[in-house]
Parts: structure tokens; sequence; C-alpha cells
């Protein structure tokens, strides 16, 4: 298990620079977690469709039957975007594993609704967990039994940290060694330790790349969530994942 050296959680907030609404939220967003003690968060830039083109990253191997490699032949756009979105995540593992402690990656939706808890956990923690089948989450209108997955299977007993359950429905559908693990419900808050980021670095050398929710899996690393969830979303979803839109 890991906890960070201090009983403080550092944090970065992805938003777009120069997409108006993207930054209003990640003002938000930074607000909301400065109510609170146990927060370092700061807002950081994230990649582009535009921008990740010139990056060392974007000539990363994409697996293998996976939803970049289809966007890659259909959609250029889309491509660039999720490449993007990916890459991000990429360098916050990086910087994970550069500061030695465990952080938070939030996205600009991310409201904080509780403190940090220096509570254990090994590698990925998923902080939102009782939003993300829920509106405005995309994630609400996917399957009409996820929505209230969580509430209607009696597992939360009590707070702290807990393993996902083996029934969790969203699973990993493509067929590369991927398939059947679990998937990250999005990545629009989660904390990542330095060994489980050493390890998803790890996984996209081993086999590739895939969008960001794709690759962060079970397959990679161990699935903890915390409960009672520590963010919320912003009640407005701008869906950037699909391409920038003003």
């Amino acid at each position: 298990m890991a906890m960070s050296k201090s009983n403080v959680l550092s944090g970065q907030i992805t938003y777009i620079k120069g997409h108006e609404k993207s930054e209003q939220q990640a003002k938000k967003a930074f607000s909301s977690f400065k109510k609170y003690n146990n927060w370092d968060v700061d807002l950081v830039k994230g990649l582009t469709a535009k921008t990740v083109v010139d990056t060392p990253e974007f000539k990363t191997r994409v697996i293998s039957d996976s939803r970049l490699h289809n966007f890659r032949t259909e959609d250029m756009n889309r491509f660039r975007t999720k490449m993007a979105c990916a890459i991000n995540h990429i360098r916050f593992f990086e910087k994970v594993i550069a500061s030695d402690e465990p952080m938070a990656f939030l996205e600009h939706d991310a409201i904080c609704i509780d403190d940090w808890k220096d509570w254990d956990f090994e590698e990925y923690l998923c902080l939102n967990v009782e939003y993300v089948f829920r509106p405005p989450n995309k994630l609400s209108f996917v399957n009409k039994r996820f929505p209230d997955f969580f509430f209607q299977n009696d597992f939360f007993g009590g707070s702290g940290v807990k393993d996902f359950p083996q029934d969790y429905p969203l699973l990993y559908y493509r067929q590369n060694p991927w398939a059947g693990s679990m998937m990250a419900p999005g990545t629009g808050a989660y904390a990542m330790t330095p060994k489980g980021a050493k390890k998803m670095l790890h996984a996209i050398e081993q086999y590739g790349m895939d969008q960001s929710d794709f690759m962060i899996n079970s397959h990679n690393v161990r699935f903890q969530y915390a409960f009672p969830s520590l963010t919320k979303f912003n009640k407005v979803n701008l869906n950037t994942s699909l391409g920038v839109k003003k």
C-alpha cells in the first residue's frame, strides 16, 4: 500500500487553454479543492488535437484491435483528440514517478466535495465512484444497468478504500491482451501511486496505448475506489474528448 509522505495529496486539474468553458470549469474545480486543507492542486494545460502531433509521445505504438486503432483509420481528428488525452495521462504517470508520491489526476469538470483522507491504496484509486454512472457523466447513458450498479450492490460497507467488485460491468471488450479486464469508469478523478504509474508505463511499452479510460484497466493496475466519493462532476459535461468545441 502507499500513502503520501504528508497527509496532503497533490494533483493536477487538466484543462484546455483557449477553450473558454474548459477554463471556466477548471477555475471552479480549483476553487472547490482550495476549500479543503489536504489537497494541493495545480492547473495544468492539456494537449489538444492540434498540439499533440508535435510531441514525441505521438509516435507511441497503439495496441492492436483498440479504439485508438480504429479512430486512426476512421476519423483523424478524433484520433488526435484521443491521443492528446492519453498522452496527458502518460505525462501524469511520469510526474507521479518523479514525485515518488501518490498524486491525483483531475479533469476540468471535477468538483471536490470532501477532503483527502490520507487513505492507503495500492495503485489506482477512483475518487468519484458514486457519480460515474449518473448524469451528467456520459457513462450513465451507455447501458441502463450501469447508473445504479454501485447502489444496487451491497459492497460499500463503511468508509475507506475498497476493491472494485468482481461483477463490475464495464469491461474491456476489444480482442487483445486486455480483453475482459475492468476499464476505468472515465478519467474524471483518480489517484495513482508511483507503483501504479510504473506499471502503466510498462504496460504501454509492452503492449502499446489505447484511449485513456481503456488503457487504465485492471490487467495493468489494481482497481480500488474511495468511499464516500471525494469528488463529483460539474453539472455541465463539455464532451471535449469528442473534439474541442468552443
